[in-house]
Protein backbone atom coordinates (compact mmCIF):
# COMPACT_ATOMS: atom_id res chain seq x y z
CA UNK A 1 0.00 0.00 0.00
CA UNK A 2 3.00 2.17 0.49
CA UNK A 3 4.62 1.26 -2.58
CA UNK A 4 1.32 2.49 -3.94
CA UNK A 5 1.04 5.73 -2.72
CA UNK A 6 4.66 6.46 -2.95
CA UNK A 7 4.82 6.22 -6.74
CA UNK A 8 1.27 7.89 -7.07
CA UNK A 9 3.06 10.91 -4.98
CA UNK A 10 5.48 10.77 -7.70
CA UNK A 11 3.24 11.24 -10.42
CA UNK A 12 2.11 13.94 -8.90
CA UNK A 13 4.97 15.60 -8.39
CA UNK A 14 6.04 15.40 -11.88
CA UNK A 15 2.25 16.52 -13.39
CA UNK A 16 2.53 19.63 -10.79
CA UNK A 17 6.31 20.16 -12.13
CA UNK A 18 4.60 20.33 -16.08
CA UNK A 19 7.97 18.32 -16.61
CA UNK A 20 5.02 15.49 -18.19
CA UNK A 21 5.75 14.84 -22.08
CA UNK A 22 4.24 12.53 -24.38
CA UNK A 23 6.53 10.19 -25.24
CA UNK A 24 5.39 9.81 -29.16
CA UNK A 25 6.11 13.06 -29.20
CA UNK A 26 9.71 14.78 -29.34
CA UNK A 27 8.55 18.61 -29.25
CA UNK A 28 9.76 19.87 -32.48
CA UNK A 29 7.40 20.53 -35.05
CA UNK A 30 8.21 19.58 -38.86
CA UNK A 31 9.98 21.78 -41.71
CA UNK A 32 7.31 23.05 -43.90
CA UNK A 33 8.37 21.26 -46.97
CA UNK A 34 5.28 21.03 -48.80
CA UNK A 35 4.92 24.74 -47.98
CA UNK A 36 7.86 26.05 -49.13
CA UNK A 37 8.29 23.80 -51.89
CA UNK A 38 5.18 25.60 -53.38
CA UNK A 39 6.61 28.53 -52.87
CA UNK A 40 9.38 27.99 -54.70
CA UNK A 41 7.83 26.46 -57.57
CA UNK A 42 5.50 29.42 -57.83
CA UNK A 43 8.16 31.89 -57.58
CA UNK A 44 10.62 30.02 -60.48
CA UNK A 45 7.00 30.06 -62.56
CA UNK A 46 6.41 33.50 -62.35
CA UNK A 47 10.21 35.12 -62.94
CA UNK A 48 10.28 32.14 -65.98
CA UNK A 49 6.93 33.50 -67.03
CA UNK A 50 8.26 37.50 -66.76
CA UNK A 51 11.27 36.33 -68.83
CA UNK A 52 9.77 34.82 -71.22
CA UNK A 53 7.47 37.84 -72.17
CA UNK A 54 9.85 40.74 -71.63
CA UNK A 55 13.01 38.72 -72.69
CA UNK A 56 12.02 36.28 -75.38
CA UNK A 57 13.18 37.09 -78.90
CA UNK A 58 9.82 36.83 -80.22
CA UNK A 59 8.48 39.84 -78.66
CA UNK A 60 11.38 42.30 -79.80
CA UNK A 61 11.27 45.20 -81.92
CA UNK A 62 13.86 44.96 -84.47
CA UNK A 63 12.53 46.94 -87.37
CA UNK A 64 12.68 50.54 -87.54
CA UNK A 65 10.11 52.19 -90.73
CA UNK A 66 10.51 56.09 -91.08
CA UNK A 67 7.43 57.73 -93.61
CA UNK A 68 7.49 61.93 -94.19
CA UNK A 69 11.21 62.95 -93.85
CA UNK A 70 12.62 65.16 -96.29
CA UNK A 71 15.22 67.55 -94.92
CA UNK A 72 15.69 65.95 -91.52
CA UNK A 73 18.56 63.68 -91.38
CA UNK A 74 17.14 59.67 -91.17
CA UNK A 75 20.44 58.33 -89.79
CA UNK A 76 19.95 60.29 -87.16
CA UNK A 77 16.93 60.14 -86.61
CA UNK A 78 17.51 56.04 -86.73
CA UNK A 79 20.15 56.27 -83.81
CA UNK A 80 18.01 58.49 -81.46
CA UNK A 81 15.03 55.72 -81.59
CA UNK A 82 17.24 53.01 -82.00
CA UNK A 83 19.13 53.82 -78.37
CA UNK A 84 15.24 54.79 -77.01
CA UNK A 85 14.70 51.01 -77.89
CA UNK A 86 18.02 49.60 -75.95
CA UNK A 87 17.48 51.39 -72.91
CA UNK A 88 16.78 49.11 -69.74
CA UNK A 89 13.37 49.08 -68.20
CA UNK A 90 12.63 47.00 -65.03
CA UNK A 91 16.64 46.60 -64.54
CA UNK A 92 16.93 43.63 -67.11
CA UNK A 93 14.89 44.45 -70.38
CA UNK A 94 15.03 46.78 -72.79
CA UNK A 95 12.48 49.34 -74.39
CA UNK A 96 12.49 47.32 -77.41
CA UNK A 97 10.20 44.66 -76.17
CA UNK A 98 6.98 44.99 -77.06
CA UNK A 99 4.98 44.75 -74.01
CA UNK A 100 7.60 47.23 -72.41
CA UNK A 101 7.51 49.96 -75.19
CA UNK A 102 5.76 53.27 -75.03
CA UNK A 103 4.95 55.14 -78.03
CA UNK A 104 4.30 58.64 -76.69
CA UNK A 105 7.54 58.04 -74.72
CA UNK A 106 9.06 57.53 -78.27
CA UNK A 107 7.11 60.29 -79.55
CA UNK A 108 8.06 63.06 -76.91
CA UNK A 109 11.76 62.04 -76.92
CA UNK A 110 11.82 62.74 -81.01
CA UNK A 111 9.43 66.16 -80.49
CA UNK A 112 12.02 66.97 -77.89
CA UNK A 113 15.14 66.13 -80.39
CA UNK A 114 13.82 67.43 -83.62
CA UNK A 115 11.44 70.58 -84.39
CA UNK A 116 8.16 68.76 -86.15
CA UNK A 117 4.60 69.86 -86.72
CA UNK A 118 3.38 66.50 -86.44
CA UNK A 119 4.62 62.68 -85.30
CA UNK A 120 2.19 59.55 -85.70
CA UNK A 121 4.07 56.41 -83.83
CA UNK A 122 2.23 52.69 -84.46
CA UNK A 123 3.67 48.98 -83.68
CA UNK A 124 2.70 46.26 -85.76
CA UNK A 125 4.34 42.60 -85.76
CA UNK A 126 7.96 43.83 -84.22
CA UNK A 127 8.42 47.30 -86.54
CA UNK A 128 7.85 50.46 -85.47
CA UNK A 129 5.81 52.84 -87.87
CA UNK A 130 6.85 56.37 -87.91
CA UNK A 131 5.21 59.16 -89.83
CA UNK A 132 6.40 62.73 -89.34
CA UNK A 133 5.71 65.80 -90.56
CA UNK A 134 8.30 68.35 -90.80
CA UNK A 135 8.16 72.04 -89.89
CA UNK A 136 7.71 74.35 -93.15
CA UNK A 137 11.26 76.20 -93.68
CA UNK A 138 10.89 80.00 -94.25
CA UNK A 139 14.09 81.75 -93.09
CA UNK A 140 17.02 81.36 -92.22
CA UNK A 141 18.81 81.92 -88.53
CA UNK A 142 22.84 82.60 -88.04
CA UNK A 143 24.68 82.89 -84.75
CA UNK A 144 27.83 81.97 -83.50
CA UNK A 145 28.47 80.65 -86.97
CA UNK A 146 25.61 78.46 -87.35
CA UNK A 147 22.64 78.46 -89.60
CA UNK A 148 19.55 77.04 -88.88
CA UNK A 149 16.25 76.68 -90.61
CA UNK A 150 13.61 78.40 -88.80
CA UNK A 151 9.94 77.60 -89.86
CA UNK A 152 6.92 80.41 -89.38
CA UNK A 153 6.41 80.25 -85.74
CA UNK A 154 9.68 81.05 -84.85
CA UNK A 155 10.95 77.76 -84.23
CA UNK A 156 14.28 76.55 -84.86
CA UNK A 157 13.45 73.41 -87.44
CA UNK A 158 17.20 71.82 -87.65
CA UNK A 159 20.66 72.75 -88.11
CA UNK A 160 22.12 73.27 -91.85
CA UNK A 161 25.73 71.78 -91.75
CA UNK A 162 28.43 71.80 -94.40
CA UNK A 163 26.62 68.38 -96.01
CA UNK A 164 23.17 70.23 -96.56
CA UNK A 165 25.26 72.46 -99.11
CA UNK A 166 22.73 71.30 -101.18
CA UNK A 167 19.71 72.15 -99.51
CA UNK A 168 20.60 75.83 -99.52
CA UNK A 169 20.36 75.34 -103.59
CA UNK A 170 16.78 74.03 -103.72
CA UNK A 171 14.76 76.47 -105.33
CA UNK A 172 12.30 76.70 -102.15
CA UNK A 173 15.22 77.30 -99.80
CA UNK A 174 17.48 79.45 -101.53
CA UNK A 175 15.35 82.80 -101.72
CA UNK A 176 15.34 82.31 -97.93
CA UNK A 177 15.92 85.76 -95.86
CA UNK A 178 19.20 85.33 -93.62
CA UNK A 179 18.63 86.75 -90.06
CA UNK A 180 21.68 87.40 -88.09
CA UNK A 181 22.02 87.49 -84.51
CA UNK A 182 24.63 90.41 -83.74
CA UNK A 183 24.56 88.89 -80.00
CA UNK A 184 25.31 84.83 -81.28
CA UNK A 185 22.90 83.77 -78.47
CA UNK A 186 23.69 80.16 -78.61
CA UNK A 187 20.35 78.54 -79.75
CA UNK A 188 19.09 74.74 -80.63
CA UNK A 189 16.42 72.84 -82.26
CA UNK A 190 13.00 73.54 -80.87
CA UNK A 191 13.88 76.56 -79.19
CA UNK A 192 12.68 80.10 -80.04
CA UNK A 193 14.47 83.26 -81.98
CA UNK A 194 11.14 84.93 -83.09
CA UNK A 195 7.91 85.47 -82.88
CA UNK A 196 5.06 84.80 -85.38
CA UNK A 197 3.99 88.36 -85.82
CA UNK A 198 7.89 89.79 -85.58
CA UNK A 199 7.89 87.13 -88.60
CA UNK A 200 4.78 87.94 -90.31
CA UNK A 201 5.30 92.05 -90.48
CA UNK A 202 9.05 90.74 -91.26
CA UNK A 203 7.44 89.34 -94.64
CA UNK A 204 4.89 92.12 -95.01
CA UNK A 205 7.83 94.35 -95.60
CA UNK A 206 10.17 92.08 -97.51
CA UNK A 207 7.40 92.08 -100.06
CA UNK A 208 6.84 95.46 -100.01
CA UNK A 209 10.90 95.92 -101.02
CA UNK A 210 10.50 93.22 -104.03
CA UNK A 211 7.80 94.76 -105.27
CA UNK A 212 9.93 98.35 -105.44
CA UNK A 213 12.60 96.50 -106.74
CA UNK A 214 15.20 96.54 -103.53
CA UNK A 215 17.00 93.77 -102.69
CA UNK A 216 18.23 92.77 -99.40
CA UNK A 217 21.48 90.48 -98.77
CA UNK A 218 20.62 89.68 -94.86
CA UNK A 219 18.95 90.87 -91.69
CA UNK A 220 20.49 91.87 -88.47
CA UNK A 221 19.18 91.64 -85.14
CA UNK A 222 20.25 93.26 -81.54
CA UNK A 223 17.67 92.20 -79.09
CA UNK A 224 19.81 93.53 -76.48
CA UNK A 225 18.81 97.14 -78.18
CA UNK A 226 15.25 96.35 -78.84
CA UNK A 227 13.04 94.57 -81.09
CA UNK A 228 13.83 96.13 -84.44
CA UNK A 229 15.66 94.71 -87.43
CA UNK A 230 18.38 96.23 -89.92
CA UNK A 231 18.01 95.13 -93.54
CA UNK A 232 20.66 95.53 -95.60
CA UNK A 233 20.65 95.77 -99.31
CA UNK A 234 22.30 94.70 -102.00
CA UNK A 235 22.72 99.03 -103.25
CA UNK A 236 24.78 99.72 -99.37
CA UNK A 237 23.12 101.10 -97.59
CA UNK A 238 20.91 99.70 -94.32
CA UNK A 239 17.13 99.80 -93.91
CA UNK A 240 16.07 99.98 -89.74
CA UNK A 241 12.77 98.66 -89.32
CA UNK A 242 10.56 98.53 -86.02
CA UNK A 243 8.77 94.85 -86.32
CA UNK A 244 6.49 95.57 -83.68
CA UNK A 245 5.09 98.36 -85.26
CA UNK A 246 3.15 99.48 -88.93
CA UNK A 247 5.48 98.06 -91.13
CA UNK A 248 2.91 99.36 -94.15
CA UNK A 249 3.43 102.77 -92.54
CA UNK A 250 6.87 102.60 -92.45
CA UNK A 251 7.39 101.35 -96.25
CA UNK A 252 5.34 104.79 -96.79
CA UNK A 253 7.84 107.02 -95.25
CA UNK A 254 11.01 104.84 -96.94
CA UNK A 255 9.33 104.81 -100.35
CA UNK A 256 8.58 109.42 -99.85
CA UNK A 257 12.68 109.37 -98.80
CA UNK A 258 13.61 107.40 -101.83
CA UNK A 259 11.57 109.08 -104.13
CA UNK A 260 11.58 112.81 -102.95
CA UNK A 261 14.73 113.26 -100.62
CA UNK A 262 17.16 111.08 -101.94
CA UNK A 263 18.36 111.08 -105.45
CA UNK A 264 21.65 108.28 -105.73
CA UNK A 265 21.06 105.56 -103.18
CA UNK A 266 24.48 104.51 -103.80
CA UNK A 267 25.22 107.45 -101.14
CA UNK A 268 23.00 106.64 -98.37
CA UNK A 269 24.38 104.85 -95.21
CA UNK A 270 21.53 103.69 -93.66
CA UNK A 271 18.05 105.00 -93.59
CA UNK A 272 15.73 104.81 -89.89
CA UNK A 273 12.03 104.25 -90.30
CA UNK A 274 11.52 103.12 -86.42
CA UNK A 275 10.21 106.16 -85.32
CA UNK A 276 6.83 107.09 -86.78
CA UNK A 277 6.35 109.92 -89.47
CA UNK A 278 10.36 110.62 -87.84
CA UNK A 279 12.57 109.53 -90.68
CA UNK A 280 16.70 109.84 -90.32
CA UNK A 281 18.64 109.85 -93.30
CA UNK A 282 22.32 109.67 -93.07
Amino acid sequence: MARRDYFQQAQKRRYRSHAYRNPHLDGRKPFPWKRLGFIVGVLVLGLGGIAGIFGHDVFRIDRIEILGVKYLDKAMLESVISTHLHDTRLLFFERSNQFLFSPDELSQLLEEQFALASISIGLQEGTVFIVLEERTSNLFWKTQEKLYVVDLEGIVVREVVDSDDSILQQANLAELPIFIDTNDVSVQVGSFVLTAEEIERAFVFFDHLKEAGIKYAYIELDRLAGKWVKLVTEQGFSIFVDLTGDVDEQYKNLSIVLQEQVGDPSTLEYIDLRFGDKVYVK
